[in-house]
């Protein structure tokens, strides 16, 4: 696999799925060359934008054709997208606008007010499809270490970082990405309900442009609507989150015709045993997760199918590192090359052709978190048996007595009981304990704290020292735009 540009990724896909639609949302189909046609009619209009290469542009829009539109004319063009949080704060976002010296501003037509108001008026420019596809492409002479897009972490963990990918790291990431899916062909096809602005959203777009598969931009998500739209487009993956997962299988899938499913995947959050055997039984037997970062990109996936997740004990596991990626478990404290013996817990680094060239415009972070092809993630885990276990972030590692505690470690041991359907932990300040232990649960039927803490201690799942101090019941927890758990909502 050596593409050495998105770019030329882009162009040879739209040629090669010429004549079937290639994107698609609600309202509007498009053909392979007619994608490439809409690219060149957006470059035009970037021309009369006084945009050129290595420019800064900003989105701030949902996830549909016009929007891709605009984005892949970008990646062509060498000029520098970066998609906002449309749930993020009007301050933040003009902040960012700010740092990142964004020219303009993309929308939707029902965000243009919104838009107006992050950047001067004449600088904000709504999204169309209707763009006039007479004109041909301009031939645009990018190199693989040009600059091509900037990712705004979600700032769930703190303060966002400004994520560049290179022209190279995103072709390694349309190129590696298939093997976190296991699809491969032109007929595959996915559905995307995550805003552009999550990586996510590049993590399952780009590998499906490179394999000419067919991608469906989803406006918004409701699980009955999901559900029908699995069956009637035909899809064969269907990418969530566990939380939202777990909103999908309380929404009786068994009404619905699935069979075209070749996998059910889940990333950003922990898997369980409960999970997957919904899954396999209720969605589709082919069960798949990787653990992938904004910083690391598809080629530094670490992958598991229903191999290793139906086997007891394996289904917290995020499988093993897809080919080409090297991983390392370190100390915390230390440097890139204090690794830790087997089994121990440590920050997880990650090496592949798709980790990002650093932070844009803090070289101080990216001296601290970037080196030599390698990204330390934050990220604590642990490799048994050949497979990667991830504990949690340093983020969100409670201090309590003394002890650090995990959150996502209480979390998965909540998950285990069969009346549970959603769990989140978070550290409270206390004065005799520093922090203590509270969990904030949605259940699937009555159950109290008492049989709850006394389940996690007979069946081994937590010492006495990790069990929550409080537990709160919820009829449903904070997310993310993503369906990500916002545990700060909590605190």
């Amino acid at each position: 696999m050596a593409s050495s540009t998105i770019a030329s990724i882009i162009k040879q896909a739209c040629a090669e799925k010429a004549e079937t639609v290639f994107i698609a949302d609600e309202s509007q189909n498009l053909t392979g060359t007619e994608l490439w046609q809409k690219i060149g009619a957006a470059q035009a209009q970037f021309n009369k934008l006084s945009l050129s290469k290595g420019d800064v542009v900003a989105f701030y829009c949902g996830s549909s054709v016009p929007h891709a539109v605009t984005f892949f004319a970008c990646l062509v063009s060498g000029i520098i997208p970066c998609c906002l949080h449309v749930r993020e704060t009007s301050e933040r976002n003009r902040n960012n606008i700010e740092f990142i010296k964004a020219k303009k501003i993309f929308t939707d037509s029902n965000l243009a007010e919104e838009a107006r108001a992050l950047i001067e008026d004449d600088n904000a420019v709504t999204l169309s499809i209707d763009l006039d596809a007479s004109e041909p492409i301009a031939a645009k002479e990018l190199a693989p270490d040009d600059p091509a897009l900037i990712l705004i972490s979600s700032g769930t963990t703190g303060v966002p970082k400004c994520i560049l990918h290179s022209q190279a790291t995103l072709a390694a990431t349309a190129e590696y990405g298939p093997f976190s899916y296991d699809c491969w062909d032109q007929s595959d096809s996915t559905i995307v309900i995550m805003a552009p602005s999550f990586a996510a959203w590049i993590h399952t777009v780009l590998p499906f442009i490179f394999i000419k598969g067919r991608v469906l931009f989803g406006a918004g998500f409701d699980p009955a609507d999901f559900l029908s739209t699995l069956e009637k487009e035909k899809i064969t993956l269907a990418p969530l989150v566990p939380t939202v997962w777990r909103m999908v299988m309380a929404a009786e899938p068994g009404k619905y015709d699935l069979s075209h499913l070749k996998s059910a995947f889940y990333s950003g959050e922990p898997g369980s045993e409960s999970l997957v055997e919904d899954l396999q039984a209720k969605i589709c037997p082919n069960v798949m997760t990787s653990y992938l970062a904004s910083e690391g990109g598809c080629a530094s996936g670490v992958i598991a199918g229903s191999d290793i997740l139906a086997v007891k004990g394996q289904a917290a596991s995020t499988g093993k590192p897809v080919k080409d990626a090297n991983i390392r478990l370190i100390d915390p404290d230390g440097s890139f090359e204090d690794e830790l013996a087997l089994g121990e817990i440590g920050e997880i680094a990650l090496n592949s052709a798709s980790v990002a060239a650093g932070y844009y415009g803090d070289a101080e972070e990216t001296e601290k978190k970037f080196a030599g092809g390698w990204w330390r993630s934050g990220d604590l885990g642990y490799i048994a048996n050949g497979l990667l276990y991830v504990k949690g972030r340093l983020d969100n590692r409670i201090n309590t007595g003394g002890i650090k505690v995990y959150a996502e470690e209480v979390e998965a041991a909540l998950l285990k009981h069969p009346a549970i359907q959603m769990a989140a932990v978070v550290g409270v300040d206390d004065p005799k304990w520093g922090q203590r232990i509270e969990a904030h649960l949605v259940a699937r039927e009555g159950v109290n704290e008492g049989e709850l803490l006394n389940f996690c201690l007979d069946q081994e799942l937590l010492p006495k020292t990790h069990l929550p101090k409080a537990v709160h019941f919820h009829d449903a927890l904070p997310t993310g735009p993503t369906g990500k758990l916002y545990r700060r909502g909590l605190v």
